[in-house]
This record gives C-alpha cells, structure tokens and sequence, in this order.
C-alpha cells in the first residue's frame, strides 16, 4: 500500500551500500575477535503483532532511547489494519481498524477516534520517515498482547518479553516526555516582538521593538532566577528577526513553551488595557487587520504569511493538544498581568488571532503573543517604559509560566507510587 505525502519518500540503502555495509560489519567483528558467522545468525530486533489470527513481524530502530516502527513499513504490512495514512508537515493521519487516528512529530498525544490518548514516548521524524514508539504496535495494533522478538548476546537469540530490552515492557521512567517530567526543566522560548529595522507600534515616545525587548530581558533575568526553568530569547539585541526564523528557533532548541511579547497601538488614544493571544480564526475585523500587519513585516518581501492563508493551514490543527493547551496557558497569562496590575488598566481577556508566528511554534509547543499595553495611550506608555511597569509585567509572566507548569504536571504527571 502506497503512503501519501508532499514529496519525497522513504530513503533506502541500494544493495550496493548493502554489501558496503555488511563488509564493513564482518571487519569489524574480525578485528574484536568474533565469529562472523555468530553476527550473521544474529536477528534484528523486531516487535511482533498479532492481527486477525496471524503474527506480523515488523523491523524495530533505536534512533532515541526507546524502540519505533516506520510507519511505511507498519502499513505496508498491515494494510487491512492501517490504512489511509496521509502526512501534513509534522501531522500523519490514518485510519486504525476503522477509527481516524491522528499524530503529531514530538507530541506524546494523539487522537483515537474521539478521544486524546498518551504514549510513553513521542512519535517523530527521521530522515524523511515518520516513526511511531513500539508501544503503539503492542496496545492498538494489536488484537492481543503479542510476543517480541529481539537481539540477545544469550544463547538462543531471542530476548523474553519481560526483559528490560523488550519493546513491549513498560517504559523506564527516564522516557517521560519532558514537558510532563517534574525532573525536567523548561525550556521558555521569549521573543521580543520587531526589532531592527522593523520598529513594531510607535508611541509619543517610544517605539514598541525597544519596550519589549526590555520587558523580555526582564523576564528572562526572572526565569533564570527560579529553579526548572530554562529561558532562550529570540533576540537580545535591537536587531532585526524574520517570523519564520523565531517559530524555528523556538523548534530547534525544543522549547516547552513560546511567550511572544508585543505592544498595542489604536488610533483612538483613549484605548488601553493588556491581552493574551492563541492561534485561531480572527472573531473581529480588528483582530483580523492588526494580525494581517504584524504577519507582513516591515517590506512587502518579508510578508509571512495572511490570515487565510492560518485560517487555511488551523484545519489541520484544530484539535491538536498544543492549541488546546495554548488557550490554557492565555488564561494563566491574563489572570497574572491582571493580578499585577490591580485595575491600573483594563483587562482584554483571551483572544484568538491568525498570527503567522505562533503557528510554527505551535506545531512543537504551546505558544501565545502578549500585548502588554497600548503604547498610543500617554499613561500606558510612561507605565510600559518604566522600569516598575516592566518588571511588574516580566513578573507576573514569569508567575503565570510556573503556575501553567505546575498544572500540567498535575494533570498529566503519573502519581507517585504509595511505600509499603
């Protein structure tokens, strides 16, 4: 059965690189003083699936620290069992015994018919394959626990299911994802809105690239100051970033979590008041225009992306676990400045904007923009380039991230288990 995707598939080794290969393995065992013919009779590590009465052998790669199955592979194999298996940049969907199934590249959720369900371990991408953890083969492909095969340096060459080894036993706890793992820090990824040549909102006195810059050092300075936390910004000089390049900074250093930090601006200078953006379809034209300029950049050649051309692409991401809890950690956010505040200036609320930036950060971590004040607004300016207001701001950022991550690790952390 042929997988569907953009372009590309599958990279595999000719039987020229074959012979390299095993050539390069016989040497190998020659110089460690081991029988080439105790390699050859060695098998390779396999998981086993049981399905509809019959036993499927499916090959197992140790890319990470825990086995996986290709994806072509399983449904080549398993073509009455998972078919329709489409790719969407980090998104693979499919259908298991009938049922839609929906994964995403490093998120430990996926959708199962109705319903959001964990692995131990994440899916991801390698080379140009989508690979699922072993685990899926054993508690959904499956139609009963089956037994699993693998390399052994016993006797006999096949290890028991019950050993540390076996795809099928229950996972180390070193394999919690690290977004759920109490033991694991944060990685924040802040990002000072504009910059450089792109001076973002400008007040009476002040331009907005140079006010969140401010605050976003402030925050990080506060990040760095509490334990489980590790800030990463996306610039820290007046410089001069493209929206693409900040979602994949964000992805490259694997952040748990994107803060992007913006001022307001409105022709009406009476206007003022702080609010928390996620990804979403604009419910107001004023939602839709200020997201169409931030999502063009200074020049016509930096623009990024429009609102339908998000609209177009959040289908696909609807109900993705890192939208969900994006509009999450907005309310943590908004409460926090509002508490910080103490009615100084009006609260918002949570909204929802079709801004380009979020929507490549979003694909590996929860992400939202913060509009901190209106800098059109004298009051709200002065209160935004003081260092008070600042660090009343960066504060209660900081506040509402550590209380976003203790209610994940409620949620979603195991419960330790009771002494005798």
């Amino acid at each position: 059965m042929a997988v569907e995707r953009g372009g590309g598939g599958r990279d595999r080794i000719g039987a020229r690189g074959r012979s390299a290969v095993a050539a390069a393995v016989a040497a190998l065992a020659v110089l460690c003083g081991i029988p080439a013919g105790i390699h050859a009779q060695t098998p390779p590590e396999t998981v086993q699936a049981e399905v509809s009465g019959r036993t499927v052998s499916l090959p197992v790669a140790r890319h990470r620290a825990y086995p996986a199955v290709a994806v072509a592979d399983l449904a080549l194999a398993l073509e009455s069992v998972l078919d329709g298996v489409t790719r969407n940049g980090v998104f693979l969907h499919a259908r298991l015994h009938g049922e839609e199934v929906a994964f995403e590249a490093e998120s430990p959720f996926f959708r199962h018919g109705g319903r959001a369900v964990q692995l131990a371990n994440p899916p991801y991408e390698e080379g140009d394959a989508f690979w699922l953890p072993a685990e899926f083969v054993t508690r959904w492909v499956s139609e009963e626990p089956p037994p699993v095969a693998a390399a052994s340096e016993g006797e006999g060459g096949t290890a028991p299911a019950s050993t540390p080894e076996s795809p099928s036993s229950p996972p180390p706890a070193d394999t919690l994802p690290d977004r759920v793992d109490p033991t694991a820090p944060w990685r924040v990824i802040i990002d000072p809105g504009h910059g450089g040549r792109d001076p973002g909102t400008l007040g009476g006195a002040s331009y907005e690239k140079d006010v969140v810059l401010a605050i976003a050092r402030r925050l990080y300075e506060e990040l760095e100051g509490r334990e489980m936390f590790e800030p990463h910004m996306t610039r820290e000089t007046d410089v001069y970033v493209d929206l693409d390049e900040r979602s994949q900074f964000a992805v490259d250093r694997a952040g748990d979590l994107f803060v992007s930090i913006h001022a307001n601006a409105a022709g009406d200078e009476r206007a003022r008041g702080f609010e928390t953006i996620f990804l979403g379809q604009a419910r107001s034209e004023e939602a839709r225009d200020v997201a169409l300029r931030e999502n063009r950049g200074p020049e016509v050649d930096d623009a990024a992306g429009s609102p339908s051309d998000v609209q177009f692409i959040l289908a696909g991401l609807d109900r993705t676990e890192n939208l969900a809890e994006s509009r999450l950690f907005a309310g943590f956010v908004q409460n926090s400045i509002r508490r910080a505040r103490r009615g100084g200036s009006p609260d918002r609320g949570v909204i929802q904007g079709p801004w380009w930036v979020l929507l490549g950060a979003l694909v590996r971590m929860p992400s939202v923009i913060v509009e901190v004040g209106f800098l059109s607004n004298d009051e709200e300016e002065r209160y935004l380039n003081g260092a008070e207001g600042q660090e009343a701001i960066a504060r209660a950022i900081a506040d509402a991230i550590a209380a976003y991550r203790a209610d994940v690790l409620r949620r979603y952390a195991p419960a330790p288990e009771s002494g005798c």
